[in-house]
C-alpha cells in the first residue's frame, strides 16, 4: 500500500510495490499501520458480540529480517542491540493485554509497553480501517473462494 503525500490516504489500489520502489522500512511501517487499522475493525465488528482486539507493539526488537536488505541497516541493527528488547521482554505487552483483568471487555486500543498509547491520526482512521478489511475480504475471497464458498465470519454476524 502507498500512502499519498497530500492526503495521508492510504492508496489501495497500490497494494505491492515495484522492486525499484520498495523500501523495507517504509514497508514495515506501512504493515503496522495496517495492523492497527484491522485491530482497530475486528474491534468494531465483533465486541457486541463479546469479541475484542487490541493492537500491541512488542518495541523494538532486533529479531527481524530487515536487516538482510541493505548493509546500512545490519550497522543500524549491530549498533542497536543493547538497547532492544529480549523475546520475553517483547512478549509482555501481548501477554498484558491477554490476561489483564483491568482490561476486560476494552478493546479498540493501541498498547506499548503495557501502556496504553495513541495512535497517529492515521491509524484511528475509520474509514481507512473499514475500506482496509473490505480489500482484505476480497483478497482472501479470491485467493480462498476459488475452492468453495468462503465468507468472513465477522462478516457474517453484522
Amino acid at each position: 500500500m502507498d500512502i499519498k503525500e497530500n492526503s495521508g490516504k492510504l492508496d489501495f489500489n497500490l497494494l505491492s510495490p515495484s522492486k525499484k520502489d520498495y523500501w523495507a522500512m517504509l514497508a514495515y511501517n506501512r504493515s503496522k499501520l495496517c495492523n492497527i487499522l484491522l485491530s482497530n475493525e475486528l474491534n468494531r465488528r465483533l465486541s457486541t458480540h463479546g469479541v475484542i482486539s487490541n493492537a500491541v507493539h512488542p518495541g523494538n526488537l532486533i529479531y527481524s529480517s530487515l536487516h538482510h536488505n541493505w548493509w546500512f541497516y545490519t550497522l543500524l541493527f549491530t549498533l542497536a542491540r543493547p538497547f532492544t528488547k529480549s523475546l520475553q521482554q517483547g512478549a509482555a505487552t501481548t501477554v498484558y493485554c491477554a490476561v489483564a483483568a483491568e482490561l476486560e471487555g476494552l478493546g479498540g486500543m493501541y498498547f506499548n509497553n503495557c501502556c496504553r498509547c495513541v495512535p497517529s491520526q492515521q491509524a484511528q482512521n475509520g474509514m481507512d480501517a473499514a475500506a482496509l478489511w473490505d480489500l482484505s475480504e476480497k483478497l482472501i475471497q479470491e485467493r480462498v473462494g476459488r475452492q468453495g464458498n468462503f465468507t468472513l465470519h465477522a462478516r457474517k454476524s453484522l
